[in-house]
This record gives C-alpha cells, structure tokens and sequence, in this order.
C-alpha cells in the first residue's frame, strides 16, 4: 500500500481537509498538462473533476488499495479523460499527436507505464484472491498447504486423504477450478 493511500480513505469517509490537499497539490498539473496539449482552462478543469470523481468511484470498492502514488494514477485517469473528450470532439489529429506524445515521453511514459502496470497487477491480483475464496474449503486448504511448501505426503496425511493419487487428482481439479473462476471474473 502506497503511503498516499490516506486520501483513498480521504475520499472513503468524505475528508474535506485531504480532498482540498488533493485539489491544491494535483489540479495544477493536470491543468498545465491539458492546456499544453491544447485545451482550454475550462477543459482542464473538467477533465481534473471527471478524474477525482472517477477515483472516488474507484475508492468506494473497500478492496481498493493504492499501490503507486496519487499522482501518477490522477495523471492516468485525467488524460484518458482527455483524450477521450478529444475524440467526442471529433479532434482526430489531435488525439493521434496525443498517443504519440504518450507512448514518447521518456520520464512520464515510465511513471505512467509503472502506474499502469502497478493497478493491472493489483487487479489480477484481487481477481485472484475473490476466484480462491470461491473454492471449496478443501480446495483452499490443499493449495495453500502445497504453496506453503509441504511435502505432498504431509498434506496427505493432514487432509487425511487416501493416497498420493487423490491429492494430484485434487490438485489438477481444483487448480483447474481456480482458472476458471478466474476466467470467468475476468469476463
């Protein structure tokens, strides 16, 4: 969990205080970066608003937790905010310029790339964990065991199976199981 995560919580519990730090330490940028790319101050703004209040939606999901800082993730959701607006406008041109500046700007297409990467993960990893709890409990108690590196005739034994075969029967099936619980999430 990043440290920024207090105005994830901000957001949960509607902390004015840390939404107004939110606003003065953020709004600025978002802002500078609309406009060098051609928006007006009203767009800015607007693309700013959209973006918080998608991370609001974003932040009443209690499993939600920030992984990179606020910042970089504001940045993310402000300019695919923007360039989406640019393609309702019809500003085709600019919305390819737009894509070209992404994926050419060194420092930000690395912050950004790292933000990206950092919330997929987190994603597939919360997908992960809600498709393992759907397991059965023996399903559950016999990956974790394995994950946990016991010998396969200790988790035999504790699970008070009848041989090795049905403890790699049971684990082909319930790994089977888990993928496709988590196919299905992905859907």
């Amino acid at each position: 969990m990043h440290s920024d995560h207090k105005y994830i919580e901000a957001l949960r519990q509607n902390d004015q205080i840390l939404i107004r730090d939110i606003y003065v330490n953020h709004a600025d940028n978002v802002q500078r970066w609309v406009q060098s790319r051609g928006g007006a101050l009203e767009d800015a703004r607007d693309v700013f608003q959209e973006g918080l209040i998608a991370l609001f939606e974003k932040a009443q999901d209690p499993a939600f937790e920030l992984s990179c800082p606020l910042g970089a993730l504001l940045h993310i959701i402000c300019s695919r905010k923007f360039i989406d607006k640019l393609r309702q406008k019809g500003r085709d041109t600019e919305v390819r310029n737009e894509e070209e500046r992404r994926y050419t700007e060194e420092g930000d297409a690395d912050a950004l790339t790292l933000a990206e990467e950092s919330l997929a993960e987190k994603e597939k990893q919360d997908r992960l964990g809600r498709a393992f709890e759907q397991l059965s409990e023996l399903c559950r108690n016999l990956l974790t065991m394995l994950s946990k590196g016991l010998s396969p005739k200790e988790v035999v034994e504790q699970l008070q199976m009848n041989s090795l075969d049905t403890l790699y029967r049971r684990k082909n099936a319930c790994g089977e199981r888990w993928r496709s619980l988590y196919a299905e999430m992905a859907i």
